[in-house]
């Protein structure tokens, strides 16, 4: 065999043995609240970039991602909260990219479709105890709520007039994440429960209105921000290439389909 067919042959084996150029992933930890709204983005960018993939794990907070980047176990996090002062140490850039409505939601089996301001109040301080109260049928109320520091919770507490005045009723149960809140409502009947409409618009629930108005109208006061987190070292490649991505047309509509307002 002469030498180049011999060299052709070694490459081929080597090219073989190699197998195709794995592709890079950007893993994004953190919060559940707009993890839907992220994971749609990444199969975006996905289809549009070769050779990256983007991956939105389960949960783990938006404190926990702030830590995870901040101590450089991830590049990349996501978060449905400010920075706080006390992460601030941490150096990280915060990039906000879409606004995330906070909607109140049931079980199927409640049948109610709009609720005043006083009548969430009153159902989460737990003087209301019976949905026949509020126009439903003649069942008690179980009532869902999120754990303190919570991105929602907080958003709510800012926003929704009056209750940051309540005391949360004792016979409520508390959930650590959005998706398990929308899964454990939709599994649990006469439940009431609050979360980003952007999750909650993908199980089986019906997403109340408040004073009639719904949460995809721009009249909508209650909504917090989802954003990107990371530091300006690993701004680049493919951390870069997805931040310019969010702020197109197509990455807009995305967010728009699935239930946030782009911010960008």
């Amino acid at each position: 065999m002469k030498k180049t067919s011999l060299l052709v042959a070694v490459m081929c084996i080597g090219l073989m043995v190699a197998g195709p150029v794995a592709a890079e992933e950007l893993t994004i930890v953190g919060t559940g609240s707009g993890q839907s709204i992220l994971a749609a983005i990444g199969n975006a960018f996905t289809e549009t970039t070769p050779g990256a993939v983007v991956s939105v794990p389960k949960s783990i907070g938006s404190g926990g991602g702030i830590k995870a980047v901040g101590k450089d176990e991830s590049v990349i996090g996501r978060i449905a909260r400010p920075i706080k002062d006390k992460e601030k140490h941490f150096g990280l850039a915060y990039h906000p990219i879409a606004k995330m409505p906070i909607v109140f939601f049931t079980n199927k089996s409640v049948g109610v479709k709009s609720l005043t301001i006083s009548q969430v109040l009153d159902i989460y301080s737990g003087k209301i105890t019976n949905w026949k109260d509020v126009g439903g049928k003649d069942a008690s109320i179980r009532v869902i709520r999120r754990e303190d520091g919570d991105s929602s919770l907080s958003v709510l507490l800012k926003t929704f007039p009056g209750f940051s005045d309540i005391t949360l009723t004792a016979k409520s149960k508390t959930t650590y994440s959005d998706p398990d809140t929308c899964q454990l409502t939709a599994n649990k009947a006469n439940t009431i429960a609050f979360g980003t409409y952007a999750n909650a618009k993908n199980y089986d629930l019906d997403v109340l209105a408040i004073e009639g108005v719904q949460p995809t109208s721009p009249d909508y006061q209650y909504a917090g921000t989802l954003a990107l987190i990371f530091k300006e070292k690993n701004k680049a490649g493919t951390i870069q290439n997805f931040l310019d991505f969010i702020v197109t047309a197509s990455a807009k509509q995305v967010i728009e389909k699935t239930g946030g307002i782009p911010v960008l």
